[in-house]
């Protein structure tokens, strides 16, 4: 049985969005040589990659002579969002309020830190004034 297409960012997929996102556009030559210096992949795993995340939405291209100029679609925030929300779907049956427990039950926060997302929280619970 074929493995389900993932409509998130792999880990792979993600390395190279911080690279457009850092440049804007370039070629597959470029994202190669950019991730040479992380261990790399070879010019074609990058290609059949972009490839990929075109099809999922997440690139666009252009011809520039011979070579393709990829640019993100997407940027960083649209893509958190979409991890998130696919956290929330696989680990917590959609409830924001328990990824948010989950995270306060893990982690050691600062007093600083745990002021400033009771502020965000009783913000966030304010009815928002429609003008």
């Amino acid at each position: 049985m074929p493995r389900k297409k993932s409509v998130t960012l792999t880990d792979g997929e993600h390395r190279i969005m911080e690279i457009l996102w850092a440049k804007g556009s370039a070629t597959v030559a470029e994202v190669a040589e950019a991730l040479a210096g992380e261990g790399g992949s070879a010019y074609t795993t990058v290609l059949t990659m972009m490839r990929i995340m075109r099809d999922k939405g997440y690139l666009s291209y252009r011809k520039e002579g011979r070579a393709h100029v990829f640019t993100p679609k997407v940027n960083r925030q649209a893509a958190a969002r979409n991890a998130v929300r696919q956290l929330l779907t696989k680990f917590f049956a959609g409830s924001p309020g328990e990824l948010v427990l989950a995270f306060l039950r893990d982690e050691d926060l600062s007093p600083e830190e745990l002021d400033a997302l009771k502020r965000e929280v009783l913000e966030h619970g304010k009815p928002r004034s429609t003008q």
